[in-house]
């Protein structure tokens, strides 16, 4: 739960996570302003992490859905 002292607004955002095996994992959360997300990650080498994700707002469908692409890479 966070709240805005400027706008006086609050805001109250739930999530889960689930591991599909012990390298893959998905994550999805929603909050009461209708924004929805959800990212699937997976580690393909150790500390190497290949992530696809994307969000949307529930209350106006006629905007575009966000896509992201991440690949984080260390030594």
């Amino acid at each position: 739960m966070t709240h805005s002292f400027f706008t006086n607004v609050n805001t109250i955002t739930v999530g889960t996570q689930h591991a599909l095996d012990p390298l893959t994992t998905i994550k999805a959360r929603a909050n009461n302003a209708g924004k929805a997300s959800a990212l699937i990650q997976h580690e393909w080498c150790p500390k190497s992490l290949f992530t696809i994700s994307g969000e949307m707002d529930t209350k106006s469908i006629d905007k575009s859905p966000k896509v992201g692409l991440a690949l984080a890479l260390q030594p």
